[in-house]
């Protein structure tokens, strides 16, 4: 941007606050700020997208997303949460095979919420902090969904709990809890439904500290960082200031920076079957030098013989060979031959086309969305969208793409003479609407 200020030109340059230029092709439809989840309707006739913004917890379903003129309604409407309607969301979105039903993961609420997706009113939620199967679930946090083909079986990431659990739809009860690894981000489902695939972004289990009393100033924790990181202390633990610090463990155990398998084929008898390491181990030698932060795979699709994955930290797709369950290839996302030392691209979200030949990955990193050559396992090119692409959808007939940007075209200024302060106000958070970018698939 050089000395450019950031402003929003919607039809032409946008410089965002960071000084990157935009320029994303297609049409753009403003949603409230932060759009991280994004689900698209079985008939391909609407779109919702889950908005996490600091206020307000929202979510845009946009009717008519493929045509010249979409509508967007905002849950709830106005510029402040209704806590009665909406006081958390965070990225899970799944709607009925018949249209008409949303499910959205609550986040921090610990809730699934219902909503007709026809005149936009909640109808119910399904409650994850209960007793089930001699165990207390509380301070449940619902990240990602997925439905079963037939609408009947909803299959969601609890990420506090380290868990996916499985619920029955038409009786809203639970069916399911399973243990998967640390802090489950993302989830899918095999084209059979027989297998559920879990990608888990956590490094470490910690736990509290033994000793620590809120009511007194001296032991009300600890005063500096008690070890170094990956150090033979965080491992192990240490003695300091009159603590004992429990140690963090191995950095690549199972349980961290993995995909997990449960089968789902009896879904009360879920169980993992196996466990996957993805991208490259903290430790590992990379280029030389070694990896400080493990792979943080977060998003999956799948079809009848593999499983893709996107390593955000690592900026590589990994290939799950499903009859295997190993590792049978990493597609590295690089720009161009002279930029092949840059670092950040950050895949995010991934879809794949109709016929299975395509795979499109959200680089949140580079304002970008990469076309795949599935096949080959070769990267054909990048299609310039929003700031930070975090979720991506393909038309039922293959030749559009939906992609949500989290953070839209920027805030624009907050201040100065041209601005004038609207019900969100001036903090730069709230500023920063989401944006979806429609548009054909260059050939």
């Amino acid at each position: 941007a050089g000395e450019s200020y950031t402003a929003i030109h919607p039809d032409s340059i946008t410089v965002i606050p960071n000084g990157k230029l935009l320029t994303p092709l297609g049409r753009q439809i403003k949603v409230a700020p932060h759009p991280y989840g994004l689900a698209i309707s079985p008939d391909g006739t609407i779109a919702v997208t889950a908005n996490s913004g600091v206020r307000p917890f929202s979510i845009s379903i946009i009717r008519n997303v493929l045509s010249d003129s979409p509508e967007v309604q905002q849950i709830p409407p106005g510029a402040e949460t209704d806590e009665g309607i909406l006081a958390a969301v965070f990225m899970g979105l799944a709607i009925s095979p018949d249209n008409r039903i949303l499910y959205a993961g609550g986040g921090q609420e610990g809730k699934i919420f219902i909503f007709d997706l026809t005149s936009g009113e909640k109808i119910g939620n399904l409650d994850c902090n209960i007793d089930f199967a001699g165990k207390r679930y509380e301070d449940s946090y619902m990240g990602d969904l997925i439905l079963s083909a037939d609408g009947t079986l909803l299959y969601a990431v609890d990420q506090t709990n380290f868990r996916a659990v499985i619920l029955d739809t038409e009786k809203r009860k639970f069916v399911a809890s399973v243990d998967v690894g640390r802090y489950p981000f993302g989830i899918t489902l095999s084209p059979d439904g027989k297998r559920a695939y879990v990608a888990n972004v956590g490094m470490f289990e910690y736990s509290k500290i033994a000793g620590v009393d809120s009511d007194d100033p001296e032991r009300r924790g600890l005063k500096f960082p008690p070890f170094a990181y990956l150090s033979k202390e965080a491992e192990e633990g240490v003695e300091i200031d009159g603590f004992k610090v429990p140690g963090l463990g191995d950095p690549n155990v199972p349980e961290s920076f993995s995909v997990w398998v449960i089968d789902v084929e009896n879904p009360e008898n879920a169980k993992v079957t196996a466990r996957i390491k993805t991208g490259n181990l903290v430790g590992q030698k990379v280029e030389g030098f070694p990896a400080v932060g493990g792979a943080s795979p977060n998003s999956l699709v799948a079809t009848p013989d593999r499983v893709f994955v996107s390593n955000g930290n690592n900026d590589l797709i990994s290939v799950i060979d499903c009859q295997t369950d190993t590792v049978i290839a990493n597609i590295k996302l690089t720009l161009d031959p002279r930029l092949e030392k840059l670092r950040g691209v950050i895949p995010f979200g991934l879809a794949l086309s109709p016929d299975g030949e395509r795979l499109y990955v959200a680089e949140a990193g580079i304002n970008a969305v990469a076309v795949i050559d599935v096949n080959r396992g070769e990267v054909l090119g990048h299609i310039p969208v929003g700031w930070f692409p975090s979720k991506i959808a393909v038309s039922k007939d293959g030749r559009k793409l939906i992609v949500a940007n989290a953070k839209g075209l920027g805030s624009g200024p907050n201040g100065g003479p041209s601005f004038h302060p609207g019900p969100t106000g001036s903090f730069i958070g709230n500023l920063m609407n989401g944006t979806i970018s429609v548009f054909d698939i260059p050939e």
